[in-house]
């Protein structure tokens, strides 16, 4: 029990870290370009690294085990985000995934990108290069622990800043998921469908989307793969209203 409340307290740190940096950066877009609207957030991720962060962003072929990775080039972080993310079992939303992964990045651009930049004395021989961020899909059992507690950091707050609950509130299929909710008393049959069609419309992947929702305790999903059931909690409903 100790174990969990600790993990859901670095938890709740990574996702107030990612959301903090997600408005800073959302605000500098607000200030180029003026929009009516806000955009969600994982639908502009492409233009605040490359236009507000001012990464150089590429989208090449990778081995499937991993989503992206980040090296410095000439002194400016290049970010490279796998282009066959649509390839990878199970993936069923590449697009999502990669909206995803890219704020996964930004938060190793902002926080971590500084220990990528080599020494002076590391362009003499015998001197090891600093290492790249690689961001693989599943937790890598060989990373040092610091190395893992940076991914660990990265994966929540990234999560968190792509699923964006102001521009969920805004979505056609989370209205009518809170609307059938309040006529059914909590309860919606078609919960899982309205669920996918609202990460959509945010740009995010739905599994991101059913985890931040789990991990916060706005919904509770019993039973797995096709028979599992979600159950939509009162703080979920609190949103919406």
């Amino acid at each position: 029990m100790a174990n969990a409340r600790w993990l859901q307290s670095r938890r709740e740190e990574a996702w107030a870290d990612g959301r903090e940096l997600r408005d800073h950066l959302l605000r500098q877009y607000q200030a180029r370009y003026s929009p009516e609207v806000l955009p969600p957030p994982a639908l502009i991720v492409r233009e605040l690294l490359s236009d507000i962060i001012g990464v150089r962003l590429f989208f090449d072929p990778m081995p499937l085990d991993r989503f992206a990775e980040i090296r410095m080039v000439e002194g400016r972080p290049r970010v490279t985000v796998n282009a066959d993310i649509a390839q990878m079992e199970g993936v069923k939303d590449a697009e999502g995934v990669a909206n995803v992964a890219m704020w996964h990045e930004v938060m190793h651009v902002e926080r971590d990108a500084p220990d990528l930049v080599a020494p002076a004395s590391a362009v003499l021989d015998g001197f090891e290069q600093p290492p790249d961020i690689v961001c693989y899909r599943s937790p890598n059992p060989s990373l040092r622990a610091d190395a893992a507690a940076r991914e660990f950091w990265a994966e929540e707050a990234g999560r968190a800043a792509a699923v964006s609950f102001e521009a969920l509130r805004r979505t056609e299929a989370f209205v009518e998921l809170i609307s059938l909710a309040g006529r059914n008393r909590g309860h919606v049959r078609s919960a899982w469908p309205l669920l996918y069609r609202a990460a959509e419309a945010i740009g995010v992947n739905g599994s991101a989307l059913v985890k931040q929702l789990t991990f916060e305790g706005m919904i509770a999903v019993e039973g797995r793969g096709t028979g599992s059931q979600v159950f939509l909690q009162a703080p979920l409903l609190e949103l919406g209203s």
